[in-house]
């Protein structure tokens, strides 16, 4: 009685965790926050390289993922992921973008921001003196027309940065001072007096776009290191809705014919194998789809790639626990005994098998990049659900179906008790 107790309580659990997934599924049309190349948009593969100015380290890293996160918020788009991958890569993916060019101008820009003296004037060239102040000084950047209402870029130093500010310009009275960025001239003043108040502004033949892009850049700060684009990929939403209803075509077709196959050569096995698959699926797109509310992960098209092999992997499972049970049952055990001793055989087999493949797949999540990771995540996800369902469902159900008189019938189960 206490071991009947235990199994329904097993089938309780995932009864539970069954209603909780149905409420992070619904509506089903959106609870699963789609990926760049489902949803169409920008991916870009960013690889730092260093200098000996400013070498590649981890810190650097992670402060030019930071910057860059901060330009993606200012660009307004919806549900964009900055994620790491390996030492040196910094992976941008902006779903739903509509000017891709721009944004990757605006990811991409390096925006070091230098004020330096103007040693000499030839020919419209500009000899300049050394850095006496970089954008680090700066606390803010706006957009603003000067009296020809042209635009220009406003900028506010921090306090520091006002009073050094204040003392170069009472240096360089009658001079010019050159406002730098990314090596280029932007405008080069000549300071009539010192400048006092923490403020200044860059001045340039700009359209509206062009100053406001030069100031969300300035506001984000430089990059601490120089950031190459290896990879960069538009993704038309067209596209991504052709491939989202392949892969998701791909997955129904392959569940269905996987619990066909498994009525008829099961017979009433396979009635527990199809409601396991069943429990399988809801609580993998349960996940995925609280994954996605909670801004952790995007389903890519590898990702559904992965969840068709692991419906394979799961079908796979039921296949050795029922072979280990029909062959309990030809030694000569009764269905309830060989229920019992057939999975505590067969379950051996299938987690080794299983930690084959959750070894494999965490390597190449942890060493791929791009989107074989979101293949690799989708696979673990599926291994680990599939050991759950073992555990918490089939086992249960088939123990419990074993002690009733209908399921004792060869029929039913496919073999006979002392059958060679």
């Amino acid at each position: 009685m206490r071991s009947r107790t235990k199994y329904i309580f097993s089938l309780v659990v995932v009864l539970i965790l069954i209603c909780l997934s149905i409420y992070f599924i619904y509506p089903p049309a959106t609870s699963t926050k789609l990926g760049l190349d489902l949803k169409g948009g920008l991916s870009i593969l960013l690889t730092a390289k260093g200098t000996k100015e400013a070498p590649v380290t981890d810190e650097s890293v992670e402060q030019a993922m930071l910057i860059i996160r901060e330009r993606v918020d200012k660009l307004g788009v919806a549900e964009p992921q900055v994620q790491r991958q390996g030492a040196n890569n910094i992976l941008v993916q902006l779903p739903g973008i509509k000017d891709p060019r721009k944004a990757l101008d605006i990811i991409g820009k390096t925006a070091l921001l230098e004020f330096r003296p103007v040693v000499s004037a030839s020919d419209n060239k500009l000899e300049l003196g050394p850095t006496l102040m970089t954008g680090k000084a700066l606390s803010d950047a706006s957009v603003g027309f000067d009296q020809f209402n042209k635009s220009k870029v406003d900028m506010k130093f921090t306090s520091e940065g006002a009073k050094q500010f204040e003392e170069i310009t009472g240096q360089l009275i009658g001079q010019q001072l050159a406002i730098v960025l990314d090596g280029k001239v932007m405008s080069a003043p000549t300071v009539q007096t010192k400048i006092a108040g923490g403020s200044a502004e860059i001045t340039g033949d700009f359209t509206v776009d062009e100053a406001k892009e030069l100031a969300l850049v300035l506001q984000t700060g430089a990059l601490p290191v120089n950031l190459e684009i290896s990879e960069s990929r538009t993704v038309g939403p067209t596209l991504g809705k052709d491939s989202l209803r392949a892969g998701l075509i791909a997955g129904a077709v392959g569940l269905m014919l996987v619990a066909l196959y498994m009525i008829i050569y099961y017979r009433g096995l396979g009635l527990i194998t199809t409601f396991a698959l069943i429990v399988f699926g809801t609580l993998f797109w349960g996940l995925i789809a609280a994954m996605g509310k909670g801004y952790m992960w995007a389903l890519t098209l590898p990702g559904i790639a992965g969840i068709v092999l692991s419906i394979g992997l799961a079908a796979d499972s039921n296949i050795v626990i029922f072979e280990r049970f029909k062959e309990e049952v030809r030694a000569g055990k009764t269905v309830r005994m060989a229920a019992e001793t057939g999975f505590s055989h067969a379950i051996k087999a299938m987690l080794d098998a299983d930690f084959v493949t959750l070894v494999a797949v965490i390597f190449l999540y942890f060493l791929a990049i791009g989107p074989i990771r979101g293949f690799a995540f989708t696979l673990i996800m599926g291994v680990l659900i599939d050991i759950f369902t073992a555990f918490f469902f089939t086992h249960p159900m088939l123990v419990l179906m074993a002690r009733f008189k209908f399921f004792s019938n060869s029929v039913v189960i496919g073999t006979k008790r002392g059958e060679k």
